[in-house]
């Protein structure tokens, strides 16, 4: 979560609640993600498959975006994306004089080339501790671990569904200075891609409980709706999750495709200015709840899935 956007640090520590959705069947003119659920395809996220991931990202001693580990853990990543079969690049990113690095990897759909959507599965990939510099203790385990861990998770249960549209993976660096990453990728877009993109859907912070029950919050604005009406019925339809909406998207990377009046969504961890863990030596995976997680990553992965459609 970005420590500068807004300045004072922690997101929603201000803020209030925002106030519960209650989940209708059906949303009209969104893609059902219970026929993905139908399919058995959100049964195929797996816990045991997403803690092999996050544990090996907090295994970096600390992804800051200016440091060697994180060099390290983009490159594993950048693998990982490849074995699956994505064609996978570096993106650079400069923060002033120094330099980061987006991982962006695609997935062509079946659909004639000028038939096909683009949809979007965003997170970022490195991790900060306030209290220290560039080579100081940062985990990061819900912060961000948490998400990228659920990008490659999507990857891996899609990376063999054919399907009509265009899935494009990013992990983005610099979101902690200032959502640089987010921003450089979206400035770089060509106008042929911007036209197609129908959804983005951004995690950050998907991995603790700090609600008495599972929870969820899907930020966006008026440009995402659609997006976030076919996350919360995918939630209804593939989870136990309450959820909870707002239309005042800041401090994470879905800001950056908003402000450019791009489809996007957060998808986070419900009361997530409770978690006082970020950005310190203590988000480790021992404060994690899978449960949570994984909950999110199912709701995520049905409606990713419905939005791609399938070819069959």
């Amino acid at each position: 979560m970005d420590t500068q956007t807004p300045p004072s640090g922690c997101r929603r520590r201000q803020g209030g609640r925002p106030q519960p959705v209650l989940l209708p069947r059906s949303q009209a003119g969104s893609p059902r993600a219970d026929e993905m659920a139908e399919t058995g395809l959100v049964d195929e996220v797996s816990a045991d498959t997403y803690l092999e991931v996050l544990e090996a990202l907090t295994e970096h001693p600390t992804r800051h975006s200016f440091s060697s580990a994180y060099q390290d853990a983009a490159q594993m990543v950048a693998g990982r994306f490849a074995a699956l079969g994505y064609a996978t690049r570096n993106e650079p990113v400069a923060v002033g004089a120094r330099q980061t690095l987006n991982i962006v990897a695609d997935k062509p759909g079946a659909a004639p080339e000028d038939e096909r959507r683009l949809v979007y599965v965003v997170a970022h990939l490195d991790s900060i501790n306030e209290a220290g510099g560039v080579n100081a203790p940062a985990p990061g385990a819900d912060d961000n671990a948490s998400g990228a861990a659920g990008v490659l998770e999507i990857a891996r249960v899609l990376a063999a569904v054919v399907t009509q549209h265009d899935l494009r993976l990013v992990m983005f660096g610099g979101e902690e200075q200032g959502l640089h990453g987010s921003r450089v990728h979206v400035a770089a877009l060509a106008e042929a891609d911007r036209s197609r993109i129908t959804m983005v859907v951004n995690m950050d912070m998907i991995g603790r409980l700090n609600t008495p029950a599972p929870s969820v919050l899907l930020e966006g604005a008026p440009v995402s709706q659609h997006v976030i009406d076919a996350l919360a019925q995918a939630a209804h339809d593939t989870s136990d999750l309450e959820v909870f909406v707002s239309l005042e998207p800041f401090a994470s990377d879905h800001v950056s495709f908003i402000d450019a009046n791009l489809p996007a969504v957060l998808t986070i961890e419900g009361e997530d200015q409770l978690n006082t863990d970020e950005h310190t030596p203590r988000d480790t995976l021992a404060g994690l709840d899978l449960s949570v997680a994984i909950s999110i990553l199912r709701m995520n992965t049905a409606a990713v899935a419905a939005m791609l459609g399938s070819a069959a």
